[in-house]
């Protein structure tokens, strides 16, 4: 059973506080909307209460740019899972490049330019869906190469895997519980 938390809160509402509390009532209204105690909508499809949560989360936290809103806008009801694919081929891709990675770094001597041409390539996939904090990570990795540091390009490779996953768990997370909340509005739908 899933709870819904309704705030109805009016401009009469917030104008019957004494003046010197209406600022942080509507800032406390603005920052229960953020959290998403309301629905917010995703071309035209409400987005239910927890999923829009994690979203939003996955932004405040700096996983995700603008970009994977843009993604979000190609979206429509002719193709629902749109975005969710798109991220899915940007793993299946990303497995083949941090493979190749792995692969050139236990090669010596290292080939530093190839490194960067293969992490240039995963940067540009990882920017196709907006991973935030997956660029920068390669932003430093490449810093790395340019100066032939075989020992940064090490540590923060690892550091791009450990980003990489993180972002995987919570994207995971956040579809199943979208495709779970839209699948129970469904039947609840077809039960009316």
């Amino acid at each position: 059973m899933h709870q819904f938390f309704h705030l109805y809160i009016t401009h009469a509402t917030i104008c019957s506080f004494p003046i010197e509390s209406r600022n942080t009532i509507f800032f406390f209204y603005l920052s229960l909307a953020s959290c998403c105690f309301f629905f917010i909508t995703m071309e035209g499809n409400q987005l239910p209460c927890q999923a829009s949560y994690m979203r939003n989360a996955l932004f405040s936290q700096g996983y995700l740019d603008d970009q994977f809103l843009q993604l979000e806008d190609l979206q429509d009801e002719g193709n629902p899972n749109c975005v969710e694919e798109v991220v899915k081929l940007f793993y299946s891709d990303s497995a083949r490049l941090i493979q190749n990675i792995e692969l050139t770094l236990e090669n010596t001597p290292w080939d530093f330019e190839k490194l960067d041409n293969i992490m240039h390539q995963y940067k540009g996939s990882s920017s196709s869906i907006g991973a935030k904090k997956v660029k920068k990570e390669f932003t430093q990795f490449q810093e790395y190469c340019k100066v032939e540091n075989i020992d940064g390009c090490m540590r923060t490779f690892q550091e791009v895997k450990q980003e990489h996953a993180s972002l995987k768990r919570k994207l995971e997370n956040y579809f199943q519980k979208l495709d779970n909340s839209l699948e129970e509005r469904r039947c609840e739908d077809d039960d009316a």
